[in-house]
């Protein structure tokens, strides 16, 4: 057995490291859309690190690993393992295993309508039930208001759950549906007889 010198170890894992961080020219782009993704999505309530992840991972022309995301974007491993999980959550990417291997590669959704139906059943989740859980405190709640005077608030509420029942039970509907029927509904008033 060779022995090596601690800084020697040390001076080569550098190296490695400064090969890697450097950009190639055809990685530009990809890291230019990952900011344009961000900008544009920093609107919708989603963290700017899990932006900034997908945007490179729709760059990407095949599965990459958390190592690859962690180098690209220059995250830190918990960073990154965190933003590509809840990608997975939110059906945005893909989780893959290849045969053989112990490291998990993520892929991003590639089918445009696949990943508007996955943001939208995910804002269903996170906002039209809980809208419609008020419903539930608001009979609950509807002898002391009424006790009180507020009827106008027990009506509002009453109001305000309805609708989001009732956007719900489109969004459900619609989910069930493909994108032809979508381009027909969206379409449909604009056809001339």
């Amino acid at each position: 057995m060779r022995f090596i010198p601690k800084d020697s170890l040390l001076s080569q894992k550098i190296e490695s490291l400064l090969e890697i961080s450097q950009e190639t020219p055809e990685s530009q782009w990809e890291l230019e859309f990952s900011k344009q993704w961000v900008a544009a999505g920093v609107h919708w309530g989603v963290p700017k690190t899990t932006l900034a992840v997908h945007g490179w991972l729709m760059t990407q022309a095949a599965p990459v690993s958390t190592d690859e995301v962690m180098n690209a974007l220059d995250l830190s491993r918990g960073g990154a393992h965190k933003a590509l999980q809840s990608l997975v959550d939110w059906q945005l990417a893909h989780a893959l295993k290849p045969l053989g291997t112990r490291q998990v590669q993520y892929a991003a959704e590639q089918d445009g309508f696949a990943m508007l139906m996955a943001i939208i059943h995910k804002r269903r989740q996170e906002e039209l039930l809980p809208l419609a859980a008020l419903d539930a405190w608001n009979a609950k709640m509807k002898g002391e208001l009424l006790a009180q005077g507020r009827e106008d608030f027990h009506e509002r509420l009453v109001g305000i759950a309805q609708r989001a029942r009732q956007l719900d039970a489109l969004l459900v509907r619609t989910a069930r549906e493909d994108e032809g029927w979508w381009w027909r509904w969206i379409l449909g008033p604009l056809r001339t007889k």
